[in-house]
């Protein structure tokens, strides 16, 4: 299934590409596949994500015993990612709308907290593959389809085959795009050379399907899961846009017209406006996706962090990692010792042969983008007056601009590719390998393994190619980026056994069995049962882990939970903390050697841990009437019977975000400003609390106009070519 959830859809792609958008040979297609399967557990069960990381505690830890992760710095793709996934697909399957996740912080917006993503095309191309295997599919296609898209951008350069071959390759398998391969950031960063050749064709040729490609990519973009690197792909195309208005020649070879513009034909302001047009045409159709983002963001724990600290600069030592991506070390073989996560620090490496490549240039258009890349990357690392002053704009001021390096990666491919012909790689190539060698050398005691030499070893191959066959360089250079690229990456995502997904625990399976009926909520003690975890389990808990979560809440739970400075896991000792039994927990797990107070009763004991269930919980609606029935009907829908002597304020734990309001009361109220209150009339009635958020509505609305417009659009042009007179 894993499989087939690549193969399916790069299909298709490969026939809309072969049907509307030039020539794209099945080789390289065929090639571009074996690659991807090659690097990614395609026939196999086991996933290379730390599933083994969360089996660490209990009430894992009882039956499987202590357990050691293999890499436990991708850990969030298991503590987040998958549970996002898993909320996600349960509201598709159930046909219901992924608006709110119920699982974690006693309710807050799935759709809203962004990498979720339940609207990515490549999450939707993809259900049909069950959790894990599905991450493991997305994955495939990311490489993919950046295989593709990066080889018909550069051959609309006019570039070789090798040469955009080899340019692909670069950005594809960097080590940015798989340090974070199964994150919803790279769902983002894999359409960087989709959406350059998009805006390419669209400033090059006055044809509508250049516009439908550009509004889909921008749309998938837009959905993908992740606003900063949205926000980084748009300046990319930016600058794709603003080199096309410069450069006015345009003598590449026109052999392939359909990807090549033929000389002499100057970029017009029609073509400019259409790829603003085509670029709004996406925002529209994908506002569904991407405003209620923007509202949660507003309102989140993220951005109340980033208000109180400003953007840092990183450290200096990390140019080491220009050279070698393990220069301090690699947590797959336990010997990462430097201040910043390798996810965080590694993606400086841009690859020895790429980065001797560039450092060639000498036309203009190379240097140009030579330069481009310098800025780019003071930008990123916030350093000197340029960084400074770049990351003090709005809306780069907002979001992190490290991550920027994925840009940097693909402009450093496109002119590593143009000059990958050129001699006078010689000179800064073996610079860069004496360098290169010597930091080999001084930290072999750090970087151990064969792992760490294959950039000095590519790069040393390649440069002897090059001095005997010049003409040999292009095809010499694919080989070896692949060598160098796929030792430092291949191991990194280490395949975990698919067992240790979700399984089954006899405590959880008494909590499931327990907790039927009336909604309530659970809380593990300390470490026990981490966040976010409840959701694969159908359990509602009033921890999590997400900086998307509602700062308002996070602000409420603070006062239960423990005050960590080191941790953003929301942790709970004090299980007699009267804000637990106010949010509604009713049940409590502790590992097997904890006794809490005499208001929770045993409810479990094995060796898996021990169940307790709370004497004190308050039901999710409570105040001065009878409270009946409380009915869960869905995430995003609970009815209320209530029987209230006179006009009463009904209070509850149901997390009030914008979009929730009771039907059937006077008026809602905020409760600890977080919390939905309501004021009901007297009497019996019976009151249904809704979530439907303004900004999702206000999306289809923006959708829909534009699909109007579109449509339009289309009927338009149709009527102005037919009555345009043909030539005689």
């Amino acid at each position: 299934m894993t499989f087939l959830g690549i193969a399916l859809p790069g299909l298709l792609v490969v026939l809309a590409l072969r049907r509307w958008f030039g020539p794209l040979p099945w080789s390289v297609a065929a090639a571009a596949f074996a690659l991807t399967v090659a690097f990614v557990p395609a026939f196999t069960t086991d996933v290379p994500v730390p599933l083994d990381e969360v089996l660490r505690g209990y009430p894992y830890r009882g039956v499987t015993g202590a357990m050691t992760p293999r890499n436990p710095l991708t850990n969030d793709t298991v503590k987040q990612i998958l549970p996002w996934m898993q909320v996600a697909r349960e509201e598709l399957f159930h046909g219901r709308l992924p608006l709110w996740n119920r699982y974690h912080f006693s309710g807050y917006p799935l759709l809203g907290n962004g990498q979720s993503a339940p609207f990515a095309p490549l999450f939707l191309a993809t259900l049909f593959v069950p959790l894990p295997g599905q991450l493991v599919a997305m994955a495939g296609l990311k490489i993919f389809l950046s295989l593709l898209f990066g080889w018909l951008f550069l051959r609309s350069e006019g570039l070789s085959g090798t040469a955009a071959l080899f340019g692909s390759l670069v950005f594809a398998f960097s080590v940015f795009q798989t340090v974070y391969l199964y994150y919803p950031m790279t769902t983002v960063t894999s359409l960087l050379p989709a959406a350059a050749f998009a805006v390419r064709g669209c400033m090059r040729f006055r044809e509508r399907r250049w516009m439908v490609l550009l509004a889909l990519v921008t749309a998938a973009v837009a959905a993908g899961g992740h606003p900063e690197s949205a926000v980084h792909v748009g300046i990319a195309c930016a600058i794709v846009l603003g080199m096309e208005c410069g450069d006015r020649s345009h003598r590449f070879s026109s052999r392939e017209p359909q990807l090549v513009r033929p000389g002499g034909k100057a970029v017009t302001a029609v073509t400019a406006l259409q790829t603003f047009v085509a670029v709004g045409y996406g925002l529209a159709f994908s506002a569904p996706a991407w405003l209620p983002v923007v509202e949660q963001a507003l309102l989140s724990v993220r951005a109340a962090s980033l208000a109180a600290a400003p953007h840092a600069a990183m450290n200096p030592l990390i140019a080491w990692l220009f050279l070698n991506p393990n220069g301090f070390g690699n947590p797959v073989h336990g010997n990462w010792n430097w201040l910043y996560n390798y996810s965080i620090a590694a993606p400086t490496y841009l690859g020895l042969i790429p980065l001797a490549l560039a450092f060639s240039a000498r036309k203009k258009r190379d240097l140009l983008l030579l330069a481009i890349c310098i800025v780019l990357f003071l930008l990123a690392m916030n350093w000197t007056f340029i960084g400074h002053a770049l990351n003090a704009i709005p809306p780069l001021s907002l979001i992190a601009q490290d991550r920027l390096r994925f840009v940097i990666v693909f402009f450093v491919a496109w002119l590593a590719a143009r000059t990958i012909g050129d001699r006078w790689v010689l000179l800064p190539g073996l610079a860069l390998l004496a360098a290169a060698t010597w930091l080999l050398r001084v930290k072999w005691n750090v970087t151990l393994g064969w792992h760490s030499a294959s950039g000095v070893l590519a790069l040393a191959a390649f440069l002897l190619v090059v001095a005997i066959r010049p003409r040999l360089a292009p095809a010499a250079a694919c080989i070896a980026i692949i060598f160098e690229l796929f030792a430092f990456n291949h191991g990194f995502n280490v395949p975990v056994r698919r067992a240790y997904y979700k399984p089954s625990m006899p405590i959880l399976n008494k909590l499931q069995e327990l907790s039927k009926g009336e909604p309530s909520r659970i809380v593990g003690h300390d470490w026990t049962f981490l966040p976010n975890a409840a959701a694969q389990y159908g359990l509602e808990d009033v921890r999590g882990h997400d900086p998307m979560a509602l700062a308002s809440y996070a602000k409420f739970f603070r006062q239960a939970a423990v005050d960590d400075p080191a941790s953003d896991v929301l942790r709970v000792q004090n299980v007699d903390h009267p804000a637990l039994a106010y949010l509604g927990v009713r049940f409590l797990l502790t590992d097997p050697s904890f006794t809490p107070s005499a208001q929770w009763q045993l409810r479990y004991e094995g060796p898996d841990g021990r169940l307790y269930e709370s004497t004190q919980w308050q039901r999710r609606f409570f105040g001065d009437a009878t409270i009946g029935t409380i009915t869960q009907h869905s995430p995003m829908r609970l009815t209320v019977d209530i029987d209230a002597p006179r006009e009463t304020l009904i209070h509850s734990s149901q997390v009030f975000a914008p979009g929730w309001r009771a039907d059937g009361a006077l008026s809602t109220v905020r409760l600890h400003d977080t919390f939905l209150g309501f004021h009901v009339a007297a009497g019996k009635q019976r009151i249904t609390v809704r979530y439907m958020p303004r900004s999702f509505l206000a999306g289809c609305a923006i959708a829909l106009f534009a699909l109007c417009g579109a449509v339009v659009h289309w009927r338009l042009c149709n009527a102005s070519r037919s009555s345009s007179p043909r030539p005689s």
